[in-house]
């Protein structure tokens, strides 16, 4: 899995979802949703997911590993409560700068409202949020009862991801599913 879209396919990837604040001059903690490191450095210019189909460009003055996550500094953002108000939001680029996929992979914004299905064929559940995490992503879905639960995205779970039929076909332990 490459990057996430948080907006319309062929539009914008999002690269990034930014967690937290940290600190008090307006660093941020950063999820980041992009196999490409070379995606968050100093000068690159992403764009700010403040709604649907608002968007403000921002530029990168620093990003570090930090915990697992990205610890990053924005131009202009100099304090804690306004890095504190893009707690959730998105840092995008546009499609056309993405890799091309390799046999076998996918865009996570493709699985979002996959069915997920047992290997009878039973549907368990749909897609409702792909979390790309650096062990293993995981898919997110909710049963017809309004119940959710996760599967993460390996092949010990996972047997088949169909793009063509929008079904996801795991088989899980007990417990594991709805």
């Amino acid at each position: 899995m490459n990057e996430k879209n948080a907006n319309s396919p062929g539009d914008l990837l999002a690269v990034g979802r930014i967690l937290r604040p940290h600190g008090i001059r307006g660093a941020l903690v950063i999820e980041s949703l992009t196999d490409w490191p070379g995606r968050f450095v100093s000068g690159a210019k992403m764009l700010l997911e403040k709604g649907p189909g608002d968007h403000t460009e921002v530029t990168i003055l620093t990003a570090a590993p930090h915990g697992g996550r990205l610890l990053v500094t924005l131009e202009g953002l100099e304090d804690r409560d306004a890095a504190g108000e893009l707690r959730g939001l998105f840092l995008e680029v546009p499609a056309c700068e993405a890799a091309p996929l390799a046999e076998g992979e996918f865009w996570a914004h493709d699985l979002v409202d996959m069915a997920v299905v047992d290997t009878s064929g039973t549907e368990l559940g749909r897609v409702i949020e792909v979390f790309c995490r650096q062990a293993q992503d995981l898919i997110v879905a909710k049963a017809a009862d309004d119940t959710e639960f996760s599967v993460p995205l390996v092949s010990e779970f996972v047997k088949e991801v169909s793009m063509t039929g929008k079904t996801i076909t795991v088989d899980l332990p007990e417990g594991m599913g709805p």
